[in-house]
């Protein structure tokens, strides 16, 4: 998965997944807007792929989060990030990015 993201035209930031798959497991890289590459893996449930994160440096006070990589329809992606809030220790999405090939 490779994307660019566009905000009002103003900034442009890519984004991508390299994943390999073996025996039902993933595993794999994620370079976010920061162009920073954090370590991702996990498996498959249904239409999803469901994945542990390991970021490069510690965000939103720690290194770790789950990533959800989702097909919707034909053509589309969805691309969900959740954290920790480490205060409340409630789930937070930190990122919902749908992804649509035209």
């Amino acid at each position: 998965m490779k994307a660019t993201c566009r905000g009002l035209l103003l900034f442009s930031r890519t984004i991508s997944a390299a994943l390999d798959s073996s025996a039902g497991r993933y595993k794999g890289i994620y370079v976010g807007p920061t162009g920073r590459r954090s370590v991702l893996s996990g498996s498959r449930q249904g239409n999803s792929i469901n994945l542990a994160v390991r970021w490069s440096r510690i965000v939103n006070g720690d290194r770790s989060a789950q990533m959800m990589i989702q097909k919707i329809g034909a053509n589309g992606l969805r691309l969900r990030t959740v954290d920790k809030d480490l205060s409340t220790g409630k789930d937070i999405a930190t990122s919902d990015i749908v992804l649509q090939r035209s």
